[in-house]
Parts: C-alpha cells; sequence; structure tokens
C-alpha cells in the first residue's frame, strides 16, 4: 500500500515552504499582543494539513522509529528546556522556589479533554498531537484497500464529523481526543495536498480565479449562523487553498523577505519549540519599555524572537540537528 507520490521526486514546491514560514510566523505571533482578526484563523489546522503531504508508508518498526526521531524526541528537548527556562523565570521572578508548581511537568500525562494542558509550554501540544495523530493514521492506511483508500478515509472524515461532539467530552491522555478530531485536517492534506500544490503551480491561469472563490468562501462562512462542527474545518481548508494559491506567485523569489520566511517555513520546529521560551521574558521588557500592550509591542516582541532564533538556527542544526528531528 502506497502513499501518494514522494515529494522529493519531483521538483520541490517552493510555495510550501513559503506557506509554512508564514504559517509558522502567525503562531509565534498569536502568543504575544496581536490584531484580534488573527484568532479567526486556526493555524494549527493549517499546519496538520500541510504535514499530511508528505507522510509515506513504511512497515511499523521503521514508521515508529522515524516518528520518534523527527518528532518525540524534539519534543522531550523543548519540552525539558521549556520546564528548566519556567524554573528559572520563576526565581529571577520572585527570588525564591517557594510556591513554584513543581507537578506542572507532569502535565503531559494527565487526562484531560483539552487540547492545551501543557502549561510547561502550551504551543508544545501540537507535537503530541501530531504523533499521535500519525500512529492513528498509519493504523488506518494500513487496514483499508489501495482501490478504496480515498472514499474510506473521506468516510472516516465524516465519522468523525458525526460524532465530534462525543469525542471532544473523552478525558483522554496524550490529547487522542484532539488527535482523532484534528485527524480530518492531516487526511486532507494528504489525500490531495500535493496534487492541488502542483496544480495550482502548472496552471497560473487558474491561480486568481481559485485564490477569489477561496477567500470569498472563507469570508462567507465567518458569517454563517450555524455552529455546524465541520464548518471550521471547511474554512480552514478554504483559507489554505486560498493563502497556497497566492504563494504561488512567490515561487522562486529570492528577495529578502521571501529567503527569511523561507528559512522560518524550513526551521519550524525550532521556532515551534522555542519561541515561547524567548518570548516570555521579552514581552516584560518590551512592554515595561513601550508603557502598554499593544500591536506594536507585540511585533517588535515577535521580530526580536524570531531573529534570536533565527541567529541560532545553523548552531542547532550543526551541533544539535537530532533536536529538531534531523541526521547529521
Amino acid at each position: 500500500m502506497e502513499y501518494p507520490t514522494d515529494p522529493t521526486v519531483k521538483k520541490r514546491i517552493d510555495s510550501i515552504d513559503l506557506f509554512k514560514g508564514i504559517a509558522i510566523i502567525v503562531i509565534a505571533w498569536k502568543h504575544t499582543y496581536h490584531p484580534q482578526c488573527l484568532d479567526l484563523i486556526s493555524v494549527s489546522s493549517l499546519f496538520f494539513i500541510i504535514s499530511g503531504f508528505f507522510i509515506k508508508d513504511a512497515p511499523f518498526l521503521p514508521f515508529l522509529k522515524k516518528k520518534i526521531r523527527t518528532i518525540l524526541i524534539p519534543f522531550l528537548f523543548f519540552y525539558l528546556l521549556s520546564y528548566l527556562a519556567r524554573l528559572l523565570f520563576y526565581i529571577g521572578h520572585h527570588r525564591t522556589l517557594y510556591g513554584f508548581e513543581w507537578d506542572s511537568f507532569w502535565d503531559l500525562f494527565s487526562i484531560s479533554n483539552s487540547p492545551l494542558y501543557l502549561s510547561v509550554n502550551i504551543p508544545l501540544w501540537f507535537l503530541v498531537c501530531l504523533f499521535v495523530m500519525e500512529i492513528i493514521f498509519w493504523g488506518i492506511n494500513r487496514v483499508i484497500g489501495k482501490k478504496i483508500r480515498t472514499y474510506a478515509f473521506l468516510a472516516v472524515i465524516a465519522t468523525i464529523y458525526i460524532f465530534f461532539g462525543f469525542i471532544g467530552n473523552w478525558r483522554t491522555p496524550l490529547m487522542l481526543n484532539t488527535a482523532i478530531e484534528c485527524l480530518p485536517y492531516f487526511i486532507i492534506g494528504n489525500l490531495f495536498g500535493l496534487t492541488v500544490s502542483r496544480y495550482l503551480v502548472e496552471k497560473p491561469h487558474l491561480r486568481f480565479i481559485i485564490a477569489a472563490i477561496s477567500i470569498a468562501l472563507f469570508a462567507g462562512l465567518q458569517y454563517l449562523p450555524s455552529n455546524l462542527s465541520i464548518l471550521p474545518f471547511i474554512k480552514s481548508i478554504s483559507l489554505f487553498t486560498a493563502l497556497l494559491t497566492l504563494l504561488t506567485y512567490a515561487e522562486g523569489n529570492r528577495s529578502a523577505i521571501a529567503n527569511f520566511v523561507r528559512t522560518c517555513g524550513e526551521s519550524s520546529l525550532l521556532i515551534m519549540g522555542l519561541h515561547v521560551i524567548i518570548l516570555a521574558p521579552l514581552q516584560t521588557v518590551i512592554y515595561t519599555l513601550i508603557g502598554q500592550e499593544n500591536i506594536l509591542a507585540g511585533i517588535i516582541c515577535l521580530a526580536l524572537t524570531l531573529l534570536i532564533i533565527y541567529l541560532l538556527i545553523p548552531v542547532v542544526n550543526k551541533y544539535i540537528p537530532w533536536a529538531v528531528g534531523k541526521k547529521r
């Protein structure tokens, strides 16, 4: 049983790297002061979609070994680093360890129905969820036939949304419930992501029409008076398509801004794991200097955080590549 064609076989799609860069920058921005319009976007769902592009079929043990190397080990590294940083921040603020929540370390193993119970470093919930999600996806993919693969996975998506409220009320360890809730994004990315991405690159005369329709659909759904659980899924797909389509216009662009965004996309795991640790002390300093929390302060915090991480990228890649899932 095979997954879609390995993306390395064909020319790399530059707009995907640009998309990942913009998405991870928005995630970092949402964790400091930001415009309210950003809250309309579930950026994590966009990352789940793009994560589904590249998963490849393999026997279980090699598959698990790769996921441990590329997801679980980086998660553990940033989780331990975040716990140490939390400890140091507490000492710096209170000049004592009295009252420190030592048991916050065990949030990882809490049984909860919320995806945000990793108080040590909240964005790391995404990595736990992705790891569990990919194991689930591997299992489903192994039991369905190749000929009915697309229809079977669409049936899985339909089933999840039929029982969506029930799944969301589960209290599970390791975010099993959230992994199942978010699985449709991963599936849709795997089934259609690379095909659509290549189509957008190869059919430039249709880009404007596709982008316009996708943006109109996303905007229209924002004001639809309905609480259907599948609506966020449709909104995310329409926004994903719109952004990816628009970014095809920057395919191959080598300006300083495009290169920076591209580098952020290639180092999204490092930004995911590190930005909160850097933002925490920066926000205290910047908000104090400016005198209030506002969008300007948020932009300054974001820019400084990304600059620091940008400077760390070559160091991490050279000396501790395992921390971001890479081989030497």
